[in-house]
């Protein structure tokens, strides 16, 4: 199987380390030979969506963060909007310049927001990325109160992340599922409302043939202490039995936020935590570019 990787952010995202250049060289010195490169998706018109998302604080973190947010159009949660091409020229730049140590693609991780699917779209259709991973964060609102990894998550909070996230994927926008168990961190009993939202979540990529990633973020974090289990907070050790039992694909995701985080002793514990349950892993995938029907009467000149 090929080393490769698709969940790749820099220090563009306001809390990463590393530049373009120096996340595909770590990347080649570890020996992996695809590497996509997925930032946080910019996105325009952000501070608008930050004033209508006033409705969803509830308390004075979710409104610090709101305003650090608004103020710095982006960090350190994305890279601001205008940054946009001066990425996806440095990519394609490494891209040039390493061509015959690694196959580098573009990308974007980006949440499940509905207002922005015609933008993800674009993105696609005009060929800016080649491929988008759903990377679902937030509900509606990039706030806090909206955050699906806050602690004390709810039982409406972890079904709505799950037909959140039914309805993204169903888009065909997103090439695969990152980390799709992080509704997990906040809610740590998993009772029948997890269970059933897991199954759900497994069930639905299955039916779409849309991967499932294991995600290093998570196990980088540690093992914790959950009702006297020592797991996992994500990848969750009761998720992905599930995800075994109904036989979805699986990627690995490094998920790297630092050159440092491309190493073997990682890849090696993302292996063994797939084969002790039973994961189907793969090393590529399809590269889905949702549809484009309605933007035909747009760009077609023929």
């Amino acid at each position: 199987m090929k080393k490769t990787n698709f969940h790749t952010h820099t220090y563009r995202c306001g809390h990463a380390n590393g530049s373009e250049e120096e996340m595909v060289c770590s990347a080649i010195k570890m020996g992996i030979e695809e590497l996509g490169i997925s930032e946080h998706v910019p996105l325009p018109h952000y501070r608008q969506h930050l004033l209508k998302s006033l409705v969803a604080i509830r308390g004075p973190r979710s409104f610090l963060s709101l305003v650090h947010a608004f103020i710095q159009n982006g960090p350190s949660m994305r890279m601001p909007y205008p940054d946009m091409e001066n990425y996806l020229d440095k990519i394609k730049e490494c891209q040039d310049k390493y061509q015959d140590q690694i196959r580098i693609y573009k990308g974007f991780e980006a949440e499940g927001l509905e207002e922005y699917f015609d933008y993800y779209q674009s993105l696609l259709y005009e060929h800016k990325v080649d491929y988008l991973i759903l990377g679902h964060h937030f509900h509606k609102y990039c706030v806090h109160s909206d955050y699906y990894g806050k602690e004390n998550m709810k039982k409406k909070d972890i079904y709505q992340y799950c037909n959140d996230v039914e309805k993204a994927l169903e888009t065909g926008l997103f090439s695969y599922l990152a980390h799709p168990d992080l509704f997990l961190i906040g809610y740590k009993e998993f009772d029948l409302d997890a269970r059933t939202v897991s199954q759900r979540i497994c069930e639905k990529a299955k039916e779409l043939n849309i991967p499932l990633e294991v995600n290093a973020g998570g196990i980088r974090r540690g093992l914790r202490n959950v009702n006297g289990e020592m797991i996992y907070a994500y990848p969750n050790t009761h998720f992905w039995k599930i995800a075994g039992e109904v036989g979805n694909d699986v990627i690995l995701g490094f998920d790297a936020h630092d050159p440092s985080d491309f190493n073997e002793a990682m890849y090696k514990q993302m292996l063994d935590f797939c084969k002790e349950h039973n994961l189907n892993v793969i090393d590529h995938f399809d590269f889905l570019q949702g549809h484009f029907e309605k933007f035909q009467g747009e760009y077609d000149i023929r």
